[in-house]
């Protein structure tokens, strides 16, 4: 199968490309940047493609079979917000996949997503997932929960903190749960999205197997780093009013108050999809970290 992937460059997108091709699959990683060095396997077909002009994007999904758009954001800049690269950047990929004729796209949402959803970043999600459901391909949609692995932005912001501070600041009572999905798995649920006929219109949450409080979540990673760091806890206000002074002053903001927002709802969801549709036994969040952490 010929498959596209958008995104190709970030966390997700580099182990996706690598799994794709585990599994046998032709891949064309479209990038808005070229990167440098061998970041791709020399199998792999290099396309310059930007969610901001439907043009190139047609251009780089001809002949393709299967799209996976892995494109977003998780803060705003002043070029990038919520609406244009979400939301609209999402509606030109599809629109693009229609007139080069791919037959599916497999479109990774996020855990949490609704059309009630209070935060922002969530509601741009649920747009582009009706573009995408609107479309009238074939199509999955995949919504993970913080997904961790080497090189990503959550684990890797909690391993630094742990690692050199000697108190672990923590957001409100930390009793906010989440549901940490290693990357493996979402690669894994990735190519079999873009192989199985039966997942098509299917909508799939992605997660390990435990709903973790954050505190819970600092206190596996530092059994797993052999460390012990105690909590200072942070109030909710005092992190919104900091958040908000961020936002002002820069772009993105280390911290935004719509992330403050999707903490307090928590991220958790239903794997049973993931498990019947895939037959994925989603790894703990120990034997994740011990995987790469070793």
């Amino acid at each position: 199968m010929n498959v596209a992937v958008t995104g190709a460059t970030g966390f997700v997108g580099r182990s996706t490309v690598q799994a794709l091709l585990a599994a046998g699959h032709r891949v064309t990683a479209v990038v808005h940047r070229t990167p440098g060095g061998s970041q791709f396997d020399p199998s792999v077909v290099i396309v310059s493609g930007n969610v901001d002009d439907p043009k190139s994007l047609k251009a780089a999904f001809l002949n393709i079979d299967c799209v996976v758009h892995l494109v977003g954001i998780i803060a705003e800049t002043r070029k990038l917000t919520f609406d244009k690269t979400v939301a609209r950047g999402t509606a030109h990929v599809v629109d693009a996949c229609r007139e080069a004729g791919v037959k599916r796209i497999v479109y990774l949402s996020a855990m949490g997503t609704g059309p009630d959803a209070p935060s922002r970043y969530h509601q741009s999600k649920y747009r582009a997932e009706q573009a995408v459901i609107s479309s009238g391909l074939e199509y999955v949609l995949l919504r993970p929960s913080v997904i961790y692995g080497r090189g990503d932005g959550f684990i890797s912001m909690l391993t630094n903190m742990v690692k050199k501070m000697p108190i672990v600041p923590v957001v409100g009572d930390g009793r906010y749960r989440l549901q940490p999905v290693y990357i493996d798995d979402v690669t894994a649920a990735i190519v079999l999205a873009c192989e199985r006929a039966e997942a098509a219109g299917q909508t799939v949450d992605l997660g390990g197997p435990e709903k973790l409080e954050y505190v819970q979540i600092l206190g596996i990673l530092e059994t797993v780093l052999n460390k012990r760091r105690p909590n200072l806890f942070l109030p909710l206000w005092l992190m919104r009013s900091s958040a908000a002074l961020l936002e002002l002053v820069l772009k993105p903001a280390p911290l935004t108050r719509d992330q403050l927002t999707m903490m307090q709802m928590g991220n958790t969801g239903d794997i049973g999809r993931m498990k019947t549709l895939f037959g994925i036994e989603p790894r703990s969040l120990k034997e994740g970290l011990q995987a790469y952490m070793g």
